[in-house]
């Protein structure tokens, strides 16, 4: 499955998206792509008027009926009713616009809306890098911040049931530390282990592998040099990276250093939501909603 793929696949799917604090070019912009590449219909929630940003793209009055403008009052009432939006069933999907993700998500797990599962809540970004042979996603780089074991377990699984979702069967998974064996003074390491380990016993027919530095993941011969027996190397499909800050930085160097393209969502709720960063490009965002259409 390459990135271009799937984008193409996730084009071809009907859906209403929610979009929280919608009144930004570069978000406006990504929806108006949208609007022409896929069958999406959008409800864009914000307190300011957008109106006349909107008109500003020149859509056709058949791209513009399938956008409904709801100004509210506060930005507090902005993400309650866009939440509220998918609890009533009048949309699908929840889009992160000019908002913080603690103040989105924050409103996601509140009860009243019934959107939590028995699953963890986690992020995937999925990257096309130019200097890769086809789609790599990393996870969890923008939500749970120091996992510990069990919590890997549910990220991994998640990444896994993700990477199924959008069309591969068999995902080689890599599971990230600084090493390739444990080491006690390494947490990092002792975690991969653990969770290979029992991923292998529940699911007997998963490829994943751990501790393994990210040269020796998507390198071959970086694990040739190195003299790492690797079924999985340089053909990953997923990273699991060892917390947050490890993350982010991986997922910022990919992006402004190896100039790849990306697509973010947190999966684990009743529905996808798209959580792009703010900084993101509008090429992003349009991934991002692609990619989330898959994930419905």
């Amino acid at each position: 499955m390459l990135f271009k793929d799937m984008i193409k696949n996730g084009q071809n799917i009907s859906a209403t998206i929610a979009v929280c604090k919608s009144n930004d070019e570069g978000v406006i912009k990504a929806i108006v792509k949208a609007i022409k590449h896929t069958k999406a219909r959008f409800m864009l929630f914000d307190e300011r008027p957008q109106d006349e940003l909107i008109r500003s793209f020149n859509l056709t009055h058949e791209e513009l009926n399938r956008i409904e403008i709801i100004q509210t009052l506060n930005e507090e009432h902005t993400v309650s009713q866009c939440v509220q939006a998918v609890a009533d069933g009048k949309a699908d999907l929840i889009m992160k616009g000019l908002i913080s993700t603690s103040e989105l998500l924050k409103e996601v797990l509140k009860d009243k809306y019934n959107l939590k599962t028995n699953y963890r809540m986690s992020h995937i970004a999925i990257f096309n890098i130019p200097e890769y042979h086809k789609m790599l996603t990393v996870s969890d780089v923008a939500m749970n911040i120091a996992p510990n074991i069990e919590q890997k377990i549910e990220i991994t699984s998640n990444l896994v049931y993700s990477l199924k979702k959008i069309g591969i069967d068999s995902p080689k998974i890599g599971v990230l530390s600084a090493i390739e064996n444990v080491n006690s003074k390494m947490q990092s390491s002792v975690d991969a282990k653990e969770v290979v380990s029992y991923l292998n016993q529940e699911k007997p027919d998963l490829e994943i592998e751990g501790p393994i530095a990210f040269d020796a993941a998507i390198n071959k011969k970086a694990s040739i040099i190195k003299k790492i027996d690797s079924k999985i190397s340089g053909n990953v499909d997923g990273l699991i990276v060892p917390q947050i800050e490890s993350g982010n930085i991986l997922y910022k160097s990919l992006v402004y250093l190896s100039n790849a393209d990306v697509a973010s969502v947190i999966i684990g709720a009743k529905i996808p939501i798209i959580l792009t960063s703010r900084s993101d490009s509008s090429q992003d965002k349009f991934h991002s909603i692609c990619s989330a259409l898959m994930l419905i």
